[in-house]
């Protein structure tokens, strides 16, 4: 039985409630797999990598580049395709996809972005057929919009797109001054939408949230000598930071404590499958991102620092054409925010939601510690915790952060 599905805008977060549509990577006919990068987004995050989440051939493209839609709008539409289904019906399927015209993206009713673009410009986005020299040149067309603008001799551009298609991270390098211009708003605009976004969501999750909070002083000596000895043969580069540890200990505490680890959805907790990690980002034009890492409780430690460094890389590397992907700004079960790295000694987060739970570090500070009838100088952070009363009360909060202190006196177990 043939099945069609929607390709929506997705949701990248509670504070999105709309996004705009900067260019398709694919066109109908094309077959994608899940985890192919079909288009590229502009959300108050920034440019977004949108991935397809089921594999099949698209069908039908309805909503053209440089509009915005809501949250939900049907962008395209895929069939899936029966693994038992000849290759002779997939190939009278594309061609038959092929000869259909986009009548649907007229009907869309989409917001335009008039503030930026004139009729002209509209114009020459929507050739599907056009290059500079009037070869038949594979391109995007926001890609062939810059090129006219800027002259840029598309011919010698080697496209990283689907079937070699020039996409405009391809051209990007060319650009150099003209970079920005890539991007449809000007960075204070950004960062004023990112504000607002962060200002409506943080208070949402306040008003509707009944908060608790929790907090404990965790003993570091250990994680110190652990770190040392692991990075004692490393290039500094190289070396494996604490937040890496700490993440994998957070991880597989939450294999036990499962009600922290979910959602909050129509009245109930929706437990998750996965342990996937957010971790907070600060930018450096202001402002946060909070992608995730998944299935932080089955990587190493030595992978969750890797996962970070690329994680933190591409969510500040805007002018090097690196983009976040969908599925890491969307798959979150729970958050945490290290704020230790900016010298707050503690940080009681506020719940990210459907989220029911987020974990604040501090920093790494000397204190007395008694050892027998001693007392030395030892290392201690604190942990902090906000949950939602809804789904947990404060005696599950206070046995998961002792259980947390317990694993990480051991780090050679993680």
């Amino acid at each position: 039985m043939t099945k069609y599905i929607d390709i929506t805008m997705p949701s990248l977060g509670a504070d999105m409630t709309e996004g705009m549509l900067v260019e398709w990577l694919i066109k109908v006919g094309d077959k994608v797999q899940h985890g192919d990068v079909i288009a590229v987004l502009e959300t108050q995050k920034g440019a977004i990598d949108m991935e397809a989440y089921n594999d099949g051939v698209i069908t039908e493209i309805l909503v053209k580049p440089l509009n915005t839609v809501p949250v939900g709008e049907v962008l395209a539409r895929l069939q899936e395709i029966d693994s038992k289904q000849s290759s002779f019906q997939q190939d009278n399927l594309q061609i038959k996809m092929n000869k259909t015209t986009e009548k649907k993206l007229d009907k869309n009713e989409v917001k335009p972005i008039t503030d930026h673009l004139n009729q002209s410009q509209l114009n020459e986005i929507n050739r599907v057929n056009t290059s500079t020299h009037g070869d038949r040149v594979k391109a995007s067309p926001i890609v062939r919009k810059l090129a006219k603008e800027h002259q840029l001799d598309l011919s010698i551009v080697s496209g990283s797109g689907f079937n070699g298609a020039i996409i405009l991270k391809d051209i990007t390098p060319q650009l150099n001054e003209f970079t920005h211009k890539i991007n449809i708003y000007t960075s204070d605009e950004k960062l004023a939408n990112m504000r607002s976004a962060i200002a409506s969501t943080m208070s949402l999750s306040k008003k509707e949230i009944p908060h608790f909070y929790l907090s404990l002083n965790i003993p570091t000596n250990n994680v110190k000598r652990w770190l040392q000895q692991a990075n004692q043969d490393k290039a500094p580069q190289e070396h494996i930071l604490l937040i890496a540890l700490l993440l994998k200990a957070v991880a597989k505490t939450l294999r036990k404590f499962t009600g922290l680890n979910g959602f909050y959805r129509n009245g109930q907790f929706e437990p998750a499958s996965d342990i996937n990690i957010a971790n907070v980002i600060s930018l450096r034009s202001g402002g946060v991102v909070v992608p995730s890492l998944p299935k932080v409780d089955q990587l190493s430690v030595q992978e969750i620092m890797a996962a970070i460094r690329d994680l933190t890389f591409r969510s500040r590397a805007i002018e090097s054409g690196e983009r976040l992907r969908s599925s890491e700004l969307s798959n979150a079960s729970i958050t945490i925010t290290n704020m230790g790295e900016r010298g707050a000694e503690s940080v009681f987060g506020i719940i990210y939601p459907p989220q029911v739970a987020i974990i604040g570090f501090g920093k790494v500070k000397k204190v007395p510690q008694v050892s027998g009838d001693q007392i030395k100088i030892g290392e201690q952070l604190t942990v902090c915790l906000s949950a939602d009363h809804r789904v947990v009360d404060g005696i599950l909060g206070a046995k998961f952060l002792n259980s947390l202190a317990k694993k990480l006196q051991k780090p050679e177990h993680l």
